[in-house]
């Protein structure tokens, strides 16, 4: 009888994870928090990803890597996105990948910032952060930098 009861018990946690992941992807944007207000924002597609700024339950936010610019061409289709993201306490280390070149860039953020309850219509929010951020690198360039920046982050 406890076999029974174990086997269809794990039947129904099995049917719970496969619901909750189910409606959790439906057409939802994600996001993941990376410190200091700095989220990863994922939706349906890869090329959805992108790392953006945003204060609270976040809606929407600053688009930081890639910039909106960047991730997106002049006529609307994607051009960058993020494919790998790490990050600790003071830094976030990310890999995008640029669509029509197949090029990867590296980036390095610097959390050393602080913009929170800035009024951001008056203040320019995004040069500030646009100024804790390094990159585009090619692997080469960016090993070096992250190096001498002492992320104590790596890509494997």
């Amino acid at each position: 009888m406890n076999l029974i009861r174990t086997k269809c018990t794990r039947k129904i946690v099995y049917f719970n994870i496969f619901i909750f992941l189910f409606i959790s992807s439906c057409g939802e944007w994600s996001n993941y928090s990376l410190g200091n207000n700095l989220s990863i924002w994922e939706g349906d597609k890869k090329e959805d990803r992108a790392i953006i700024y945003c204060e609270g339950n976040c809606h929407g936010g600053i688009y930081v890597i890639p910039t909106y610019k960047r991730h997106y061409d002049s006529s609307g289709n994607y051009a960058e996105y993020v494919k790998e993201v790490l990050s600790n306490k003071g830094w976030v280390i990310v890999k995008t990948i640029l669509l029509k070149e197949k090029k990867e860039n590296y980036w390095i953020i610097s959390k050393d910032f602080n913009i929170e309850n800035l009024d951001c219509a008056k203040a320019n929010c995004d040069s500030i952060l646009q100024s804790n951020v390094f990159g585009p690198f090619n692997y080469h360039g960016f090993r070096e930098k992250n190096k001498e920046l002492r992320t104590n982050l790596k890509f494997e």
